[in-house]
This record gives structure tokens, sequence and C-alpha cells, in this order.
């Protein structure tokens, strides 16, 4: 199945998911900026700057990119995700499908363009038999915790960390954010 027909009627009416294209990182990259603005105006961190462009390629090289686009149109929203054992060198870590990122222009939200992407990733995770997807997010936030525990992810206790996840977790954490502030989540398959 290619990647313009894996996910048929994943999508809300008017949009489309499928697998990123060669070309498209830039407006990946400004989707992430102005999603990442959501962030500073909930107060998560202070500053959501892009990374440069060359780092953002070299993460989306290391991930599955599953894009939102409009019908004939450009890209609106994007997830990246990879198994974590690979993510974090560590072979006991197999077996959890890791969304490193989800990202949806502002001008698209709410309409069901984020969670038609994590049901792409979800879909993916499962063709593949992992066990479960995973994922660190902003802590009591309604665009964080808040939407996950909506769609069937649970928060996994700070004494429930297995090194991996807590690596993971530290590597994910925006600069700026308070102690304790990211939450670790895990959808089981």
């Amino acid at each position: 199945m290619n990647g313009r027909k894996a996910f048929r009627r994943m999508a809300p009416e008017g949009y489309r998911i499928r697998m990123m294209e060669p070309g498209e990182a830039e407006r990946l990259r400004a989707i992430d900026a102005a999603a990442g603005r959501l962030l500073v105006e909930a107060g998560h961190v202070a500053r959501a700057d892009p990374p440069p462009l060359p780092d953002f390629v070299r993460f989306l090289l290391t991930h599955e990119v599953f894009v939102a686009q409009e019908k004939r149109g450009a890209p609106v929203g994007y997830a990246a995700a990879a198994d974590l054992a690979a993510l974090v060198g560590d072979p006991d870590a197999g077996g959890c499908y890791w969304l490193a990122a989800l990202a949806v222009d502002p001008a698209h939200g709410r309409r069901g363009v984020g969670s038609a992407l994590l049901q792409a990733v979800v879909r993916r995770a499962e063709w593949f038999f992992h066990r479960a997807v995973g994922l660190s997010t902003a802590r009591a936030l309604p665009i964080g915790e808040g939407f996950y525990a909506a769609r069937r992810f649970v928060g996994v206790a700070e004494a429930d960390l297995t090194p991996a996840l807590l690596k993971r977790r530290e590597m994910e954490w925006p600069s700026g954010a308070a102690p304790g502030s990211r939450a670790v989540m895990v959808r089981w398959l």
C-alpha cells in the first residue's frame, strides 16, 4: 500500500493523511513553529523557536513522518514517530512506537486533523505489531495531556518510567519548561 492510500478515509472532510514527500521540510518546520506558539501562549514555555532547518531535516529523517494535507493543497499538520529502541539506542525498549512530534497549523486546529494524524500513527504501530504508542507532552494542558487522555493514552507514573522512557522525555524537554511539566503517556495496543 503506498503512502497516498494507506490512510484513506482517516482524515476529516477536506483533508487527507499521507506519508511525507521530498521537499516538505520547510513547510513542516513552519507548522511546528506555529504550533509551538500555542505552548508559549499556554505558559508551558517562554519561547518556542523552531530548530535550524538542517537540524529539523535530521529529525525528520530519523522518523516516519505522517502529513495532513488539505485536499489538493499544502500540508497543514504532521506527526513524526519511530521505534523507541532505535531512538534511545536501547534494544530493551522495543515494542513501543514513540510519537516524537504532532503539530497542526493553528489555522486548521479543532477540526480533527490532530486526531487523524494520531490515528494514523496508532494504525502504523498496529500494522508492525508494536505493543504500545508512547509520547511525552505538556502536563495539565488541554493541547497536551488532555488531548491524549481523551484518545485513550494513560499517564505513566514517575516511579514506573523505564530508563528508555526517562531518557526520551529528557531529550524532548523544551528549553525553559518547568520541572515536572512533562508527562509520559502510553496507549496500549
